[in-house]
């Protein structure tokens, strides 16, 4: 079904309620259509907060898939004691870039470096780094990688145990706290080859420093609840041609019970109304599991030791 737009949301608005109908909303100098664009971003602004238990509504879910950057294994690379200098003898895969950082990871041979090491500039085969190392070391491995990762511009929270590393297939862990990051970055301590991520300053960061090219991904909810002629996430309805990315007869009826608060006027089956389309849209949204009365057995069944034989296994 096509979405409504803004204004025609508006429009059928006003006709249930006995009002003028706009011809236009976003420039509009009527009153009564000023305080319905008020009243249409409150309520939907309230609406995309709603939680049924389920995880919210799904028409807010986006999954942001992204790979990870890094210069892969490089060998043949060359340092000395005293010096911010690193020669790399053989070509990397992907060439280093101003920002990233020594890996540790894979094989990689930075224990000649205080960690973090970044790169300040590349010049051919030399890479300057912003820390001078602590011993030499001829014909080792080494690799660069990229540590911190932007958030998508409509992202306004993470789902959580939605996050994956999809070369590796296991999940992602985090978010840490901001004691157990530098107790990773700052302390010595063993941390094993699993990817852990902290969100802070509108990126990803992970640890330990990419040395690979895996694809990692992570559900995320919007930041917005109105889509622009463009296609773009908006936080707020502006213009006539908005539609709404939620059910748009959820707009129209909490609009009509939010004006007629506003206006001092009995609401109370007008809110009745729009709370019971609200609960039906949300039972609906993005289906349910069925119950189980004569099963123990919770959640989508996945391989566990029940499917592997006692004995003749991989025969």
């Amino acid at each position: 079904m096509a979405k409504l737009t803004l204004l025609q949301m508006m429009q059928a608005a006003c006709g249930e309620m006995g009002l003028p109908t706009p011809i236009s909303v976003a420039d509009s100098n009527n009153l009564t259509a000023v305080q319905l664009l008020a009243l249409a971003n409150r309520e939907a602004k309230e609406c995309m907060k709603r939680d049924d238990g389920n995880g919210g509504w799904q028409y807010l879910r986006r999954e942001n898939v992204f790979q990870v950057q890094s210069t892969g294994l490089i060998p043949n690379c060359t340092f000395a004691a005293g010096s911010n200098t690193i020669t790399i003898g053989t070509p990397a895969t992907q060439a280093p870039q101003v920002g990233w950082v020594l890996s540790t990871s894979g094989g990689s041979n930075a224990t000649g470096f205080p960690y973090p090491t970044t790169v300040l500039a590349i010049s051919g085969s030399t890479v300057t780094v912003d820390n001078v190392a602590t011993v030499g070391n001829a014909g080792t491995t080494m690799a660069f990688g990229q540590e911190a990762y932007s958030l998508p511009s409509s992202y306004d929270h993470m789902i959580p145990g939605t996050f994956w590393d999809r070369g590796y297939r296991w999940q992602v862990q985090g978010p840490l706290t901001p004691q157990e990051w530098q107790v990773l970055k700052s302390g010595l301590s063993p941390t094993g080859p699993r990817r852990r991520f902290r969100i802070f300053g509108g990126a990803v960061h992970l640890d330990p420093i990419p040395f690979d090219s895996n694809t990692l991904v992570y559900e995320y909810f919007l930041n917005g609840y109105c889509q622009g002629a463009d296609g773009s996430v908006k936080p707020l309805f502006t213009l006539d041609t908005d539609t709404y990315l939620l059910p748009d007869d959820l707009l129209i009826q909490g609009m009509i019970w939010r004006w007629r608060r506003a206006k001092g006027l009995d609401y109370t089956q007008e809110f009745d109304t729009y709370e019971k389309s609200v609960q039906r849209e949300m039972a609906r949204d993005a289906s349910a599991r069925v119950l189980q009365l004569n099963a123990d057995q919770a959640g989508a069944p996945l391989l566990s030791s029940n499917q592997i034989p006692d004995t003749g296994f991989g025969q």
